[in-house]
């Protein structure tokens, strides 16, 4: 054991010195808010790069940079939020954060000038058993509100990214973990998404029998899937400044072609339908490989990959049967306590709304992007 620490505080001496014998341009490898966590047998050693904000106590002059003096004088502060802040966690709890060493990052050229982010070296001492991460040191502007942390172990990689909202996460998880965590996460996306509930809900608004709306949710599923393979797997993506309105425009067209038809009163050809609710699919799965790209990213041709994006679309899907069957359901208490005519008002308004809505997100994404 004491070759071990011997062996681990040699290491981290000699990162720590190559890290300050960089040049500035060198230092800024470590990039704001990114991290590293690679566990070697019974260590795991972590580099990360922290905003200042994100520290209390510790900017006497309230320039939102820590400066060499500042960091001398608050320096075991500062190790006491960082080892509240970021925890490796064990099955019997948290891990303490071991020979921590700590530094500025300042601006290229100006090597003695404050900086707006701290660098932490560091060790835990984690043996082969299921670990966790957690992290809770994110800055005060909105750029400071996500940390991206790559972990290691031997030919394993896992790329994770914290934010307020998603605070822990397992490290390097079995099989049936990552399923089932993609299929959480596939599903709570979906019901939080007001323009795919939206455009869900046009769909299935329409006036058919069941086996034409069982067909209508087969091409949406097929639709989305497929792209969200293609970039996924294939790397392929496309700006969220032309993603984002376009959905938008798909709910606005699929709510005005069923509003059209119905007021010339005449019964929709599935197929034509059909295929543009799966054309439709195809953008919204752009904008879910969007989502899923900024919540994990695992080594192309992995298992994990498979798996991940399995579960995130399994969890859509279960959210989109659960959305169908409620939308049913409140479909039949509306026609059972306020008769035929009112349900049919409430159908015939739909689009109108569906319309509205779509619209007023295209303006406003647009504008966004602009």
């Amino acid at each position: 054991m004491r070759h071990g620490w011997q062996n681990a505080s040699l290491i981290l001496a000699v990162l720590w010195g190559l890290l300050l014998g960089m040049s500035p341009a060198q230092a800024h490898l470590m990039a704001a808010q990114k991290g590293t966590l690679n566990i070697v047998n019974d260590s795991a050693f972590l580099v990360l790069s922290v905003p200042v904000s994100a520290l209390k106590g510790v900017d006497d002059d309230g320039d939102g940079a820590l400066s060499k003096a500042e960091l001398a004088t608050h320096a075991d502060a500062i190790r006491a939020q960082v080892k509240a802040g970021v925890e490796l966690l064990g099955p019997d709890g948290a891990l303490p954060l071991q020979l921590m060493m700590l530094d500025i990052a300042p601006a290229e050229n100006t090597p003695t000038a404050a900086a707006s982010h701290l660098v932490i070296l560091g060790r835990f001492q984690a043996g082969p058993t299921a670990l966790a991460l957690r992290f809770s040191l994110f800055g005060t502007k909105a750029i400071e509100q996500a940390q991206d942390v790559t972990i290691t172990r031997q030919d394993e990689s896992q790329w994770l990214r914290f934010t307020p909202e998603q605070t822990e996460k397992v490290l390097l998880p079995s099989a049936s973990a990552v399923f089932g965590e993609y299929v959480r996460i596939g599903a709570t996306h979906v019901l939080s998404g007001a323009d795919h509930m939206l455009f869900l809900l046009v769909v299935l608004s329409a006036s058919m029998g069941w086996r034409a709306l069982l067909g209508a949710l087969t091409c949406f599923t097929a639709g989305h899937a497929l792209t969200l393979a293609v970039c996924v797997w294939g790397g392929w993506s496309v700006s969220d400044r032309i993603v984002e309105p376009t959905i938008a425009v798909t709910i606005v067209g699929m709510a005005a072609f069923d509003g059209w038809e119905r007021w010339r009163g005449r019964s929709v050809q599935l197929g034509l339908r059909l295929g543009l609710v799966f054309l439709c699919a195809l953008i919204h799965g752009l904008g879910l490989a969007g989502a899923l790209r900024e919540l994990t990213q695992w080594t192309p041709g992995s298992t994990q990959l498979v798996l991940a994006l399995a579960g995130f679309n399994a969890g859509i899907e279960v959210a989109q049967i659960g959305v169908a069957v409620l939308a049913g359901l409140t479909a039949l208490v509306v026609h059972r306590l306020a008769g035929a005519m009112a349900h049919q008002r409430v159908r015939r308004s739909a689009p109108v709304l569906a319309m509205l809505a779509g619209s007023f997100w295209f303006v406003e994404r647009v504008m966004v992007a602009a």
